[in-house]
């Protein structure tokens, strides 16, 4: 009887590089196809990939001990990235399910495409010798290259990191949470009191509003300003009529209120102020949804 000695550290490394490997293409998948999933989601698809990796290299120092399946078409090119993709995205649409697959495939033919172009050029004219090691730092590094060239990605989520605030507004025992953009261009302010303006989607929050406040609104944003709704009492301190000159319109004016306080950050590192004055605004201010509000620099200072 034939035995066979296989020594696992190189699977269990290329494994691990596997998982890394492929939890950043699912990531780089979940930015360009625009689906929110959960880092332990991505880390649970990419273990899919990162356990094949590492029974395929395992077939490899075998000498072909598991290859009457781990070499199959079906398994490799279909049946690991369906499972990859259900683990990391279900549940979903089939619409979006095959559009964010789309993405999966072209990303790893590109990948598989530069490896090819690479290793070709490199033993044809470099013959550089590529540890394993680095061959993995390479496609890492692929994988964000193409994300960035192809779609930006990566300057994306870095200005998320860095321009990319959620806060809470907090008024009338109400309270509404969003992520907002860090405008460094919103000189808005209140043209009486002078404090700071933050400017959200009326969309967001109108439900939460009286009725009289939304049709009000809903004037001002169609440059027929109407001033026969009689507010709620408590309401008339609260409002504020806010002169502009940008989003795409100059001369306008649109309707505020005076909220109780809105708290920008986390919990960990949390500002309250209570000195702003929140702007309605009757139109997407992304066009991807990524963000729906908009906060001056002089906000963070105060």
């Amino acid at each position: 009887m034939h035995t066979v000695q296989v020594y696992l550290d190189l699977p269990l490394i290329g494994g691990l590089f596997g998982w890394i490997q492929d939890t950043t293409l699912l990531w780089m998948v979940s930015k360009i196809g625009n689906v929110k999933v959960h880092f332990k989601r991505l880390a649970i698809g990419g273990l899919i990939g990162g356990i094949f990796q590492f029974f395929l290299l395992t077939n490899q120092i075998s000498d072909g001990l598991l290859n009457p399946w781990i070499l199959s078409p079906l398994v490799f090119l279909i049946v690991v990235p369906s499972i990859m993709l259900f683990c990391t995205f279900s549940p979903i649409n089939f619409r979006r399910l095959l559009r964010v697959g789309g993405y999966f495939y072209l990303v790893a033919l590109l990948l598989s495409g530069i490896h090819w172009g690479f290793d070709s050029v490199n033993q044809r004219f470099l013959n550089i010798q590529v540890t394993f090691w680095w061959r993995f730092i390479i496609h890492l590094s692929f994988i964000f290259v193409i994300g960035e060239l192809g779609w930006g990605i990566v300057h994306r989520s870095l200005m998320e990191h860095v321009c990319f605030y959620s806060i809470q507004i907090e008024w009338d025992d109400r309270r509404l949470q969003l992520n907002a953009l860090l405008d460094t261009g919103n000189r808005l302010h209140d043209p009486l009191t002078k404090i700071p303006v933050i400017i959200i989607e009326l969309n967001q929050i109108k439900n939460l509003l009286p009725k009289e406040v939304v049709c009000l609104t809903e004037s001002f944003n169609a440059g027929d300003a109407r001033y026969d709704f009689e507010l709620p009492p408590h309401w008339t301190e609260r409002v504020r009529i806010l002169p502009f000159n940008s989003l795409g319109r100059e001369h306008g004016v649109l309707f505020g209120f005076r909220p109780d306080q809105i708290r920008v950050g986390s919990k960990k590192n949390e500002t309250i102020i209570k000195d702003v004055v929140v702007a309605l605004y009757n139109r997407p201010l992304s066009a991807e949804g990524a963000f729906h509000a908009l906060i001056p620099p002089t906000v963070l200072k105060n």
